[in-house]
């Protein structure tokens, strides 16, 4: 790894006076309406073998780009795909802001490329739409550091996906103004994400108070998610060279050194290789468990659960990005594959239980058959949950 790693980020260097306020929109542009036939043709591939709901109304489509800040207190500029129903009378509408799984650490991999090219990470733009289509209004973020050449995504950053997502609302509510939208008295706001989108959308919760106590949260929604990162090492080790070489970046590499972690092979190329790669590569090039990724001393530690006294500046910085416990009693809901390869059902039973431990109201939704991925199987639950936490 090369000693000037830590220039992409600039992160402890310089702290510059930021000149917009976080949520303030810098441009919008409406792409497009798409009526209710043309949701079903767009989704239909993201809906293979489920019923695919069928939309109720047409939606406009904005692309949007706002503030947010940096870790470092620089301006962020993020881009977001936001998606307007045409209502037709003035209501309370729910508002569903949705966090992607991984797709990488370049611009290149950031989501809202992916139906641009063709790429099929997760679909997302066909999932936040068919929300649309069903009366809310969506908005799919990218996250932060996507879309700003000095920068690399910030991955699994619990501080940064927590500020795209509630700023992504408070740019929703300038966008509403600005387009004078007669039709939304008020909005109900649900943060939702299927994977590392979940650990970002369990970070909203955690750093509202802090950052966006103008911001109310209705409901706090995950599909697989992933918020307990050692677990994620364990579990499904390929992304963990994102997560070590990301901290590695931000905290500094005497901190988070992935050389001490990484067998060789892997840690000598680990820029090169994570920079040429979106995540499917990754996913093909990286193993999926510890057995040939890791150094056997930190398997064993891995698996002794001895991490804090064997690799105390590791544990410090991986354990404050877990997301979810900071205890806010904002209602949960969790949508979990009993064949989840990627996060095991007794380990986000493990999570369920310390969220009840907390007084936090949850909802277990458990699909004995399903995979990491139960955005579609869940989608008529997920619609009636968020009706039922509407106030």
């Amino acid at each position: 790894m090369r000693k000037s790693l830590p220039l992409l980020f600039l992160l402890l260097i310089v702290s510059p006076l930021f000149s917009s306020d976080p949520g303030e929109i810098l441009s919008y542009e409406l792409e497009g309406t798409l009526n209710p036939e043309e949701i079903h043709e767009f989704n239909g591939e993201l809906f293979t073998g489920y019923d695919a709901p069928v939309a109720k109304y047409s939606v406009d489509i904005y692309w949007v780009r706002f503030n947010s800040l940096y870790p470092d207190g620089a301006d962020a500029p993020i881009t977001a795909q936001v998606f307007i129903p045409r209502y037709e009378d003035r209501d309370s509408r729910s508002v569903y802001v949705f966090g992607a799984g991984s797709t990488g650490l370049r611009d290149s991999c950031r989501p809202s490329r992916e139906h641009l090219l063709g790429i099929k990470w997760g679909l997302y733009r066909s999932h936040v739409l068919a929300h649309a289509g069903q009366g809310s209004i969506g908005i799919l973020p990218d996250y932060m550091g996507f879309g700003d050449p000095d920068r690399l995504q910030y991955y699994m950053v619990a501080q940064s996906e927590a500020r795209v997502l509630l700023d992504s609302i408070r740019a929703l509510k300038n966008l509403i103004a600005e387009l004078e939208l007669e039709t939304v008295s008020r909005t109900n706001h649900f943060v939702a994400g299927f994977s590392q989108g979940g650990h970002a959308a369990f970070a909203a919760a955690d750093y509202r108070r802090e950052y966006a106590p103008d911001v109310s949260l209705s409901g706090i929604m995950g599909y697989g998610p992933t918020t307990d990162l050692f677990s994620l090492f364990r579990e499904y080790s390929d992304v963990a060279p994102m997560i070590l070489y990301t901290y590695s970046l931000l905290y500094g590499q005497q901190n988070v050194d992935p050389s001490q972690v990484l067998l060789e092979k892997y840690s000598e190329t680990l820029e090169q290789d994570l920079l040429r790669m979106c995540v499917g590569g990754i996913q093909a090039y990286y193993p999926h468990v510890p057995q040939g990724l890791f150094k056997e001393d930190f398997i064993i530690s891995l698996k002794e659960n001895t991490l804090d006294r064997e690799y105390p500046l590791l544990s410090k910085y991986v354990e404050m990005n877990d997301t979810g416990l900071r205890g806010e009693r904002i209602p949960v809901v969790i949508y979990q594959g009993g064949n989840d390869i990627v996060i095991y059902p007794e380990t986000q039973k493990q999570f369920v239980d310390k969220l009840k431990a907390r007084d936090i109201p949850v909802d277990y939704v458990f699909y004995r058959n399903a995979r990491h991925d139960t955005r579609q199987i869940s989608f008529g639950e997920s619609r009636d949950w968020i009706e039922k936490h509407m106030n």
